[in-house]
């Protein structure tokens, strides 16, 4: 059962006499993926009526965690919960919820999560500041099936939380000053929801897998067991390309089970053209690197642009 908006100051552990006060609190914010989509692919009402069983599910599990809907917005609902504990717990059961409802599964339902604990106003029944500004950049980062988070809010969890983790860098967040590191939860079975190599796969993958990089002058090798590789504007960044179209974090390179993948997060997108010929343009997706190819932030790959990064994916 959802709880009533006017239950918000008794979650967050405060006297409603006050009309506005600064509390900590960790809020969510869930949006559901692809809804365009779905509104061209079933029409308007029934549309609304799959949005409508999203954000319920959604609503049930706030409640369940203690945490309370402070609103819905089109088709992303926002929470407050009076730790981030109880926020991830929510945004794990959402995901699972979502999937466990044969209907929705069968439609390819899936939503993005961010959250954050941190400083807000709260007034009657709604809040504002710094954790809402911070929550809704994180949304703004997750694709379908993720849970994105800051470092400083996964500390606060308990163990296991903490160990079903991983860093994804650094990311620029309106209204902060320096870049903050960010991080994804792995929700229970989301293992079993991604593309996921064998042992032997991801053991050789280990052993031998390599990725070499020539920007200009300069030669980078990653290892599996290397850091999250950063590309961007940002002078932070692993490699820095200062371009007019280049976000100051555009992309990352990670290595995941056995394969280096490459995941846009800029305004302009990520082009590649690949050995074969054939060009690719990503935009806030992941695409898996293999063989030969090139790389350009923020503009189509053209034969004598002096900002490709040609790669070489190679098991030796």
């Amino acid at each position: 059962m959802q709880a009533k908006p006017s239950d918000l100051a008794a979650v967050l552990g405060r006297d409603g006499a006050r009309a506005s006060r600064i509390v900590t609190a960790a809020v969510l914010f869930a949006d559901i993926c692809g809804s365009t989509r779905l509104f061209e692919a079933h029409g308007d009402q029934r549309a609304r009526e799959i949005e409508s069983q999203v954000l319920g599910h959604l609503a049930d599990c706030t409640a369940a965690q203690q945490g309370v809907v402070v609103k819905t917005i089109g088709d992303e609902i926002m929470s407050g919960f009076a730790d981030a504990a109880s926020a991830v717990g929510a945004a794990c059961a959402m995901h699972l919820c979502l999937k466990a409802d044969p209907a929705l599964a069968a439609l390819g339902i899936a939503i993005r999560i961010g959250l954050y604990q941190g400083s807000v106003l709260l007034e009657g029944n709604d809040l504002f500041g710094d954790a809402v500004n911070v929550a809704a950049r994180m949304v703004a980062l997750a694709k379908a099936d993720q849970i994105i988070t800051t470092r400083d809010t996964l500390n606060t969890l308990p163990a296991g939380f903490r160990q079903a983790s991983r860093d994804l860098g650094q990311a620029w967040v309106r209204g902060k000053q320096d870049e903050i590191a960010i991080a994804e939860v792995l929700w229970a079975d989301s293992n079993s929801l991604t593309q996921m190599a064998t042992p032997q796969e991801e053991l050789r993958g280990l052993l031998f897998a390599r990725l070499d990089l020539n920007y200009r002058d300069r030669h980078v090798e990653l290892l599996p067991s290397a850091q999250v590789f950063t590309l961007g504007r940002g002078e932070r960044n692993s490699l820095v390309v200062d371009r007019e179209l280049v976000s100051r974090i555009h992309a990352s390179i990670e290595f995941r089970q056995g394969k280096f993948i490459l995941v846009d997060r800029s305004t302009n997108g990520t082009y590649l053209l690949l050995e074969n010929g054939a060009r690719f343009f990503v935009h806030r997706e992941e695409f898996t690197l293999h063989g030969r190819g090139s790389i350009c932030l923020g503009q189509a790959v053209s034969k004598h642009n002096p900002d490709l990064i040609d790669y070489t994916c190679s098991e030796t």
